[in-house]
């Protein structure tokens, strides 16, 4: 337990006020003043004789003395910092109503962000493709990215390298999105895997957030990641919400997801033009929370590498 200045000097407070209280109650209501000597000898001949004394002021002097040691109790007694599980709330969106047209066969999952094909004749602009995004709120996971598209996914990815999906790579090193949370005021930390998931990123904000994100994996793999992570925090941590959000890059499932806490994208260009929307809020210097928040995801990170 850390001993803090201010508590000591609330004890001595405390001390104080309980001694001068009593003395003002057993002066007014005994005529017995507990800072003189003589008075307390008197006392002890009374005890020592047999002379019946008020049992009020035994009482008194119990009550007097429990309030000094549980006021004492109350300022000094160990605080805990606790952190609160995030709880999953599953709310049903109205799924998305698809454009006629005669070249659709079937309308998109409304789930993922669809970019039209390089072939079409009308060229996108960054304002119809891009979602308008409100501000985050702390208290609850960002909403599901909806978009409705009248296209089908194009079996071949157009040739702009900027927009097309990441391939896979021999190892589960992706720098361009630690560059991309990081130049939204994240701190990215480095991590593998995680319950055997390989993990593209993991990064930390402001207000105990995390973002963990996957690339080429299943919704359902990255779901069984984050609870994982939550397992760790309910059996460490107390009173804290951690606000934990999850995406997945070019997900397998992503006609089948059903988890609708956990964003979908299809390329990492589509991932920056959302996180330009997502910033993070900045660190107060004189916070110390941030730095022990940091620590401690650090340390849960070398629990998990180490099962």
């Amino acid at each position: 337990m850390r001993i803090r200045f201010d508590n000591i000097l609330l004890c001595v407070l405390w001390l104080l006020a309980m001694t001068l209280g009593a003395s003002f109650w057993f002066n007014t209501a005994y005529g017995f003043d507990i800072f003189s000597a003589s008075h307390w000898q008197y006392l002890s001949y009374m005890q020592a004789s047999r002379t019946p004394v008020r049992p009020g002021f035994y009482i008194s002097m119990v009550i007097v003395a429990f309030l000094t040691v549980f006021g004492l109790y109350l300022i000094a007694r160990p605080r805990l910092r606790k952190i609160r599980l995030p709880i999953i709330k599953m709310r049903a969106t109205n799924p998305p109503t698809a454009t006629p047209s005669a070249n659709t066969n079937a309308a998109r999952d409304a789930s993922t962000l669809d970019m039209p094909p390089a072939g079409n004749i009308h060229t996108p602009t960054q304002s119809d493709t891009t979602p308008a995004v409100s501000a985050p709120d702390v208290s609850a996971r960002p909403p599901r990215l909806v978009i409705p598209t009248t296209t089908k996914r194009p079996q071949q990815m157009p040739p702009q390298s900027h927009e097309a999906a990441p391939a896979p790579r021999g190892t589960n090193d992706w720098p361009e999105l630690r560059q991309i949370f990081e130049s939204a005021g994240y701190v990215t930390k480095p991590v593998q895997k995680i319950n055997g998931i390989p993990i593209a990123l993991l990064a930390i904000g402001t207000n105990e957030t995390l973002w963990i994100g996957g690339v080429d994996v299943r919704t359902t793999d990255l779901r069984q990641a984050i609870n994982r992570l939550q397992q760790v925090f309910n059996d460490t941590l107390d009173e804290t919400y951690i606000t934990v959000n999850g995406f997945v890059i070019n997900a397998p499932d992503a006609d089948t997801s059903e988890f609708q806490d956990i964003l979908m994208f299809n390329s990492i260009s589509d991932v920056q033009q959302y996180m330009q929307q997502m910033p993070n809020p900045p660190i107060p210097d004189d916070d110390d929370t941030f730095d022990a928040y940091s620590q401690y995801i650090d340390a849960v990170i070398n629990h998990i590498g180490k099962i």
